[in-house]
């Protein structure tokens, strides 16, 4: 069996384990590999956001399981940038705001703002730098299963 560290969390390491019969072994629960497979389906859509005069953009759109929708946009530094998510279903939606310089390593880059804490529709800030920002849209992982899909609408202003 091959053991690999999957992350933590508050404090606690979790590891698992893939034997030959290709089931994820997690502290004595089985569980068919399926979400590396769907996970590996998941739509993937890049944008970049169209401002109007007065410095706004809307952008209507569906995230269907697991998929995410990255939506990118030019700011300056000390530059207001105001976010606004409205959907049936908004706190089940999360958002996160890259800086220009950790877009492209999503992983090991903090955001400007996340609301997957506080579940916050709605964020208001000054961009830390000048460059290309990314809006990342995902559904939450338990809710992509119960649901499946959720229709949005994201604002953004720059002032």
């Amino acid at each position: 069996m091959t053991r690999k560290l999957i992350g933590w969390s508050m404090g606690l390491v979790v590891a698992a384990g893939i034997g030959a019969a290709g089931v994820l072994s997690v502290a004595g629960a089985q569980e068919k590999v399926a979400f590396v497979q769907e996970k590996a389906k998941a739509e993937v859509r890049i944008a970049e956001l169209a401002f109007d005069d007065a410095k706004r953009a809307r952008v209507q759109g569906r995230l269907v399981g697991p998929g995410k929708h990255e939506y990118t946009f030019d700011a300056r530094k000390g530059q207001k940038v105001k976010l606004s998510l409205s959907s049936e279903l908004s706190p089940w939606i999360g958002i996160d705001l890259l800086a220009p310089v950790f877009a492209p390593t999503v992983k090991t880059g903090p955001a400007v703002y996340s609301n997957f804490i506080d579940g916050t529709t709605s964020w208001e800030g000054v961009a830390p730098g000048n460059g290309t920002y990314t809006v990342r849209l995902v559904l939450l992982r338990s809710q992509a299963k119960q649901v499946g899909k959720v229709d949005y609408e994201l604002d953004v202003d720059l002032k």
